[in-house]
């Protein structure tokens, strides 16, 4: 028995200087030592660190993508708004029309357009100056549009990401066109 207890105190001594020698020479060689089934060196934490790190950025970026292409740019928020103020508004993609005698009025009952048309032009005129004011143009550009006869032709005003043109005619009224450069 006395035997046994010497051999077993024998081998458990000769574990433990061996896990001491492994952990010692592992240090120094960066090799990972498996501990009850476990790397345990800095070298597989910063493994894992690099992981996380990965899909952090690939969620923000799918995050950022996401956002990107469900909140509308300024431009069509201003063309929303503008149909809102005056009911109609022509285009689609990078560029909006807004018109004080909108087309659909040549075919309609005299009577019934004396009726529409003042209100009509009102809302289109409030949604040139809304748009002509959120999209950067200088007030003097709306007094621009007022002033245009139909000898004039067609005139523009640009900003640096946007461009408006428009012209007018006694029969059509005035047309003005957003673009987006």
């Amino acid at each position: 028995m006395e035997d046994e207890t010497i051999m077993e105190c024998k081998s458990e001594s000769t574990t433990t200087e061996t896990q001491h020698t492994q952990s010692a020479e592992s240090e120094k060689l960066d090799v990972p030592v498996e501990e009850n089934g476990a790397e345990s060196t800095l070298e597989t934490k910063h493994k894992l660190s690099k992981k996380k790190l990965i899909v952090i950025a690939a969620a923000v970026a799918v995050i950022a993508i996401a956002v990107a292409l469900l909140i509308p740019s300024k431009f069509e928020r201003v063309k929303s708004e503008c149909v809102q103020i005056a009911g109609r508004v022509v285009g689609s993609g990078n560029y909006f029309m807004i018109d004080t005698y909108p087309d659909e009025y040549e075919n309609m009952d005299s009577a019934m357009v004396a009726l529409l048309a003042p209100s009509a032009q009102e809302n289109a005129l409030e949604a040139i100056q809304y748009a002509n004011d959120a999209l950067g143009f200088n007030g003097s550009v709306y007094s621009q549009m007022m002033k245009t006869t139909a000898l004039m032709g067609r005139q523009s005003a640009e900003t640096d990401k946007y461009k408006v043109s428009w012209t007018y005619h006694p029969d059509n009224g005035l047309e003005v066109t957003y673009e987006k450069k």
